[in-house]
């Protein structure tokens, strides 16, 4: 009756796509139907994961001719061997973390999510419903962030660096258009530093391209950086560099906090000297492991060993946010401007956009809530950061944002009330 019925919706849902012409239904309808078919793909995920779970313990795949349980899955979804591989330990792990089961099968999670919770929880069982209920509030991105904190938890942290560390590479390849590609693994630290030169190397020669009128994206910009920082390129001059940083810091309101400032100078044969952010509890530092509940990590990377953000110290201009250090909840400025405390507490306190479902993560810029012209004060409850396209919307365009707890609500013009 099952696989009948199953047959019945696909034949179903395949008549209705066949007759769908998305032009002729309204935004509105379009907003329906993309909710609609997301939900049916979420519950098509649910028993995707099931039925593979199955297809491995039943070892039909080796009656079928497959070499593996994972080929089968492969080729039944049209999907690589690595992803297969993914399914297949995903469907094994949910036999025993029942919250996420039940989530999945109410289609309240998609595959993706599955996965990452899966992950996670099946470390620390007592963290799943935590990470469920997180998984319907939060973007992907922190879901990934509060699985990341979870396994490391359960972990031994120098363990897991050291099998990182280990199993660092960089392979590179020519594509068919002759372009030469890498792909490369490393440990949080290495790969925080190289971003953070990136970034800052990329930012100086932005701001002289568009002096020059090249318009280029930012992501060929970064290309530039990173072969310019390799090969020992010749950086601006000193005084073409003041100018950049200067133009740089008086463009309209990036945050700066986020990792990626250098000290380098042109021909420097060691490197540049990176600003590496480090959200560590206090406890943590001074104990030099992490205990439950804690937390020592780089924004945006991941969690680290205590060592390594130790060894950091040494090795960079190391910036760290002691949680308990600085009462995050009570610094406020008298003026306009934002000192350095209340900007570590706004990157602790929001490391996406704050809109619910943005999850942006790069060039948020910090924003009043209530406008500073009105009134508002310059305290850690009175701001949040946005990315730019929110920050335009609720400045320029009447969306407002208002807190709702701990989380935030976002309103758009049409959507409120008289």
């Amino acid at each position: 009756m099952t696989i009948a019925t199953l047959k019945g919706l696909a034949d179903e849902l395949r008549s209705l796509l066949a007759e769908f012409e998305p032009e002729r239904v309204t935004g509105t309808d379009a907003a329906c139907l993309l909710e609609a078919y997301s939900e049916i793909e979420k519950l098509a995920a649910a028993g995707k994961l099931l039925a593979a779970r199955r297809v491995e313990s039943s070892n039909v795949w080796r009656r079928t001719g497959h070499r593996s349980a994972a080929a089968h899955v492969a080729e039944a979804t049209g999907t690589g061997l690595g992803p297969a591989i993914n399914t297949l330990e995903a469907g094994r792990q949910l036999g025993s973390l029942p919250a996420t089961d039940e989530a999945m099968r109410n289609g309240r999670l998609s595959e993706t999510q599955v996965k990452e919770i899966a992950g996670a929880a099946i470390h620390q069982p007592d963290a799943e419903q935590e990470l469920v209920d997180a998984a319907g509030k939060q973007p992907l991105t922190m879901l990934k962030l509060r699985c990341r904190r979870v396994k490391a938890g359960a972990q031994d942290q120098g363990d897991t660096y050291e099998s990182i560390r280990r199993g660092r590479y960089l392979r590179h390849w020519t594509d068919g258009d002759g372009a030469v590609r890498f792909d490369a693994r490393l440990t949080p630290d290495q790969g925080a530093r190289l971003l953070a030169a990136v970034k800052a190397r990329a930012a100086r020669l932005a701001v002289e391209g568009h002096r020059v009128g090249n318009d280029a994206p930012h992501k060929a910009f970064a290309a530039d950086a990173l072969v310019s920082l390799a090969c020992g390129a010749s950086g601006p001059a000193a005084s073409d560099r003041a100018a950049s940083d200067q133009a740089a810091s008086d463009h309209a309101a990036p945050d700066r906090s986020d990792p990626g400032r250098t000290r380098s100078a042109p021909g420097d044969i060691d490197g540049p000297t990176t600003m590496i952010h480090v959200r560590v509890d206090h406890e943590a530092l001074r104990r030099g492991t992490v205990g439950p509940g804690e937390v020592c990590e780089i924004p945006g990377i991941g969690p680290i060993p205590v060592e390594v953000a130790r060894r950091l110290a040494v090795d960079s201009i190391l910036s760290v946010l002691v949680t308990d250090g600085v009462d995050v909840t009570t610094v406020a400025h008298a003026g306009r401007t934002i000192p350095a405390s209340l900007r570590r507490a706004l990157t602790e306190r929001d490391p996406v956009c704050v809109v619910p479902g943005c999850g942006l993560r790069q060039g948020l810029e910090i924003d009043h809530v209530r406008p500073f012209a009105q009134g508002g004060p310059t305290t850690l409850s009175n701001l949040a950061r946005l990315c730019h396209w929110h920050h335009y919307l609720k400045t320029h365009q009447g969306h407002r944002l208002e807190r709702d707890g701990d989380s935030w609500r976002w309103t758009a013009p049409d959507t409120r009330g008289p």
